[in-house]
């Protein structure tokens, strides 16, 4: 539910299927990336797991939609994935599950995205997984 704090971030034209930007809302850095059908969804940038800064993991010059996997968004530190509820869907085998992930619940800070007008905004009262 939109609380009517509203933050916009960008055009709607600039984020396609499959692509992931970097942005900061705030003072937080943020990634923002459309699903495969079309879904907007935006989570804070860095790992709940380790602290990780996600895009850093990646190779020089290797593209932000390398973090994406189907609609998933994928840690290249550790391999953990996360949804756009900010739920961890994937822990590779070896790695302790920490309780809020075994109950389903948000681990990754992730804000509710309006979409409207042909602008991406989120809701700055809807914060989960703080």
């Amino acid at each position: 539910m939109a609380t009517g704090r509203t933050h916009r971030l960008i055009p709607s034209a600039r984020l396609a299927p499959g692509e992931v930007l970097e942005l900061t809302i705030g003072a937080e850095a943020a990634l923002a990336f459309r699903t495969p059908d079309g879904r907007c969804l935006v989570t804070a940038a860095h790992c709940p797991h380790m602290g990780n800064y996600m895009p850093n993991g990646l190779a020089p010059g290797e593209p932000l939609s390398h973090l994406l996997l189907h609609d998933q968004l994928l840690c290249p530190y550790h391999g953990w994935r996360f949804d756009g509820d900010g739920r961890c869907t994937s822990i590779p085998p070896g790695q302790r599950m920490p309780q809020k992930v075994r109950r389903g619940e948000p681990v990754l800070r992730h804000w509710q995205v309006l979409e409207a007008d042909g602008w991406i905004a989120v809701d700055l009262g809807d914060t989960a997984a703080e």
